[in-house]
Formats: structure tokens, C-alpha cells, sequence
């Protein structure tokens, strides 16, 4: 499994969609239900109106004395009446109909409105044609239709110009934000975004980075202040330790002290290295130590093994180192030996009556073990701040790593299966 940090990317719509979206949303909604209004009446009338005029007809033709078979039909163009013998002949959708007004009964391709006789005992149907009336009113549909879309198009086109000038001051804003360095401060936003709804934003995020300005103060003083502190005590006791090294009487006489006196020195050493690390660590810029020379790999893994040799007895676990091609990193020996010794310490804490390979090839180191592992569901919290799997462990040792490779540009990759062991795989890449 390769530990990467990754970045859901947001499917959800940007701010300026959303508006333009609501604003189709809202002027689509309302010229549907205006045209369908303005249908809906406009039919409706046109019902009555035909309706009435076609009733009346009926009326007046049915109370000629003659019969209303006797009206001569060439007089009254685009009517028929249908009465006697002619029902029988008229079309079947109009003979379908139930008594009453009947409006845009189509038959083929023409439209009448039909007036159903409910006189007892005298049936007749009159009918008017109406095609020309419906072709106009599909024309009207048409051009309603076309109007909506001109008027989405021309909401389109004005949504996505009122957005941009909306939107610009918090475009702005977030331009400005973004430009900020790290290791800038005092930046303050507000005096440049004043009179509208962004500037109590920037005013918010002012109060914010006064805030933050003032945490990275104090941790700044903080670092140094201790590094400072520390580093005094510290060469007070590398000078002792160089002073007792010096008498050759106490170093050769004495074997157990001698091994004392280079633990010492060796320890004092590596907290210098570490107080180092952290100042490297603490800066925003990712400016490394400068080395006197080269830092080669193969002696400070044999003196890290050497080191752990107690815990390695106690756990009953044994080291092999296979060098592969010889390798020497451009870097601080505190850099290098920090990111080994936490991957080595690590590996001996979590294997018991097993076996610890450490693998050094001409690019990268291999550290691996037949451990307990890691189970699945911690593997992406590994290197997290403060995560242990150790109930008394502070999560610190891989996390540093991490940070380490982060700020060098080097690679870390874990592997581990649960109850068969972990390898730790760091590519060194050359600046």
C-alpha cells in the first residue's frame, strides 16, 4: 500500500452555477406558467364565445317554420347543419358527441366547433369550421414558445454577466487570499474591499491572520528561545565530556567508562541534531541544513543497530543489513539519522522473536520485519499526528518521518499485513 495524501476533488456546482442555475430556474418557471395561463384563458374564452355563437345559431335555425331543412346553407359559409336523413352522413366524430358544445372537434385536417341539438324527438347537429381559427392559434403557440427560449437566452447572457460583476469583489478576495505567502504577516484585506457584503468577509479574515500572526510569533520565539536554551547546557557537557575524553588515564583505564563517555558525547550529539531538525521544521521555507560533506548510509545503520542491540536481545530479534550499491546522501547526517533510527526503532518495537531485514540500495532504504503489522484500518493513520497503535505510544516518530520526506522531497512507502510484518520503503531524490 503506498501512503499518498489525496484530495477529494468538489463535484458539488461553484457559486456562479448555482446563480445562474436559480436564476434560469426561477425565470423558466415563471414564463411556463405565465404561457400556459395565457393558453389556458385564451382557450377557455374562445370556448364560450364560439360556443354561444353556435348555440344561438341552432337555436334561430331550429325555430324557422319551415324546418331547418329548408334553409338554404350557401348563405351562411363554413356552417353545416346536420338534421334527418344528413345525420346519417356526417362524419363518426360528430356523431359520437353527447348533447351540448363541443370546441376544436377535429376531423382530418380541419377543426370545427359543434353544437349538439338536446331538443327531444328532433336531432340536429350544426357545425362551424374553425380550422383557420386553430391554425392562427398553433402560430401563437409557436411564437410563445419561441419567446420563452429568447427570454431564457437573453436571461442566460444577462445571469452570467450579473454573476461576474456579483461575484468579482469575492473573486477578488480569493485571489488575494491565495497570493499570500506563508512566511508573509501583517497582511491585513479589509482596506481593499469596502462597501459591500466581501468586506465584512476580508474584515473576518483580518481578525483571523491578527490571530495567526500572533500564534507564529509566539511559536517562532518560542523555537528559538529553546533551541537557544538547550543548545547552552548542551556544549556546556560536550566540552566536559571532551575534557574527560582527554584524560587517557580515566578512558583507558576504565573500559565501562570510556563506552560512557561516548554514549554521552553520542547523545549530545544527537540532540544537537535534533534541535537542528527542528528548527529546519519550524521554518515555513524548505531551506535544509547545509552539510560539511556527505552523509554515507551503510556506518550510521550499523551505529543506529548497535544502539537498539539492547532491545534487540530483550525482544529477541536479529538485524540483517544487505548493501546493494554504497549510498551517501547530500544532506545532514541529524536529517538522515532521525528518519532511519524512528523507521528502525519502529520496526524492533512491534517485532518479537523475529527477524528485521534493512535493505540499502543506490537510491533508497528498505527496512522491513515479520512483525504484528498494522491492521487494515489504520494504515491511512499511520503517519498522522499523534496515532499510535501502542497504548503508552505518542504517534510522533512516524509522523516526523513523514515531514522529514515532505520537506527533502523524498518518497516513503508502507506496506504491512496484519500478523506478517511491515516494510518501509524511502527513495531518496537528489535536489
Amino acid at each position: 500500500m503506498h501512503i499518498t495524501d489525496t484530495t477529494t476533488p468538489d463535484s458539488a456546482l461553484s457559486l456562479r452555477a448555482r446563480l445562474i442555475l436559480a436564476i434560469v430556474v426561477l425565470v423558466t418557471l415563471i414564463s411556463s406558467v405565465f404561457v400556459v395561463a395565457i393558453w389556458e384563458i385564451k382557450v377557455r374564452l374562445e370556448a364560450v364565445a364560439f360556443g354561444h355563437m353556435a348555440e344561438e345559431q341552432l337555436q334561430l335555425m331550429m325555430a324557422v317554420s319551415e324546418g331547418p331543412g329548408s334553409l338554404d346553407m350557401r348563405l351562411l359559409p363554413d356552417w353545416q347543419l346536420y338534421t334527418g336523413h344528413a345525420l346519417t352522413t356526417m362524419p363518426v366524430a360528430f356523431a359520437q358527441l353527447p348533447p351540448g358544445s363541443h370546441h376544436s372537434v377535429r376531423v382530418d385536417d380541419s377543426y370545427y366547433q359543434v353544437q349538439v341539438s338536446d331538443q327531444s324527438g328532433y336531432p340536429a347537429v350544426l357545425t362551424y369550421d374553425i380550422t383557420e381559427w386553430e391554425n392562427q392559434e398553433h402560430w401563437v403557440l409557436l411564437l410563445m414558445v419561441l419567446g420563452v427560449v429568447l427570454v431564457l437566452a437573453v436571461t442566460m447572457i444577462s445571469a452570467l454577466k450579473a454573476s461576474a460583476a456579483v461575484l468579482a469583489p469575492l473573486r477578488q478576495l480569493t485571489e488575494r487570499i491565495s497570493g499570500i505567502q506563508p512566511q508573509q504577516r501583517g497582511i491585513r484585506l479589509s482596506a481593499e474591499f469596502t462597501g459591500n457584503e466581501v468586506g465584512r468577509i476580508a474584515q473576518a479574515f483580518d481578525a483571523y491572520l491578527e490571530r495567526l500572526d500572533g500564534f507564529v510569533s509566539r511559536e517562532k520565539y518560542f523555537t528559538t528561545a529553546a533551541s537557544h536554551e538547550l543548545r547552552t547546557p548542551l556544549s556546556v557537557v560536550v566540552g566536559a565530556v571532551e575534557v574527560l575524553e582527554s584524560q587517557s588515564s580515566l578512558s583507558q583505564g576504565d573500559a565501562a567508562a570510556g563506552r560512557a563517555i561516548n554514549r554521552i558525547k553520542r547523545a549530545c550529539h544527537d540532540m544537537l541534531g535534533f534541535i537542528e531538525v527542528s528548527l529546519l521544521l519550524s521554518r515555513e521555507e524548505a531551506r535544509p541544513l547545509q552539510p560539511s560533506s556527505p552523509t554515507p548510509v551503510q556506518p550510521l545503520v550499523a551505529h543506529l543497530i548497535d544502539e537498539l542491540r539492547p532491545q534487540l536481545e530483550e525482544r529477541n530479534t536479529h538485524v540483517t543489513v544487505v548493501t546493494e550499491a554504497p549510498l551517501q546522501l547530500n544532506e545532514s547526517e541529524s536529517l538522515v539519522q532521525i528518519v532511519i533510527s524512528n523507521l528502525l526503532r519502529n520496526a524492533v518495537e512491534h517485532t518479537i522473536n523475529g527477524h528485521i531485514t534493512v535493505h540499502i540500495k543506490s537510491e533508497a532504504i528498505e527496512i522491513s520485519d515479520n512483525g504484528e503489522g498494522i491492521a487494515d484500518d489504520n494504515m491511512e493513520r499511520v503517519f498522522e499526528h499523534s496515532f499510535s497503535t501502542k497504548e503508552r505510544g505518542n504517534g510522533l516518530g512516524l509522523n516526523l518521518v513523514r515531514r522529514l520526506c515532505e520537506r527533502l522531497s523524498w518518497q516513503i512507502d508502507l506496506q504491512s499485513e496484519q500478523g506478517r510484518g511491515t516494510q518501509v520503503r524511502v527513495t531518496f531524490h537528489p535536489r
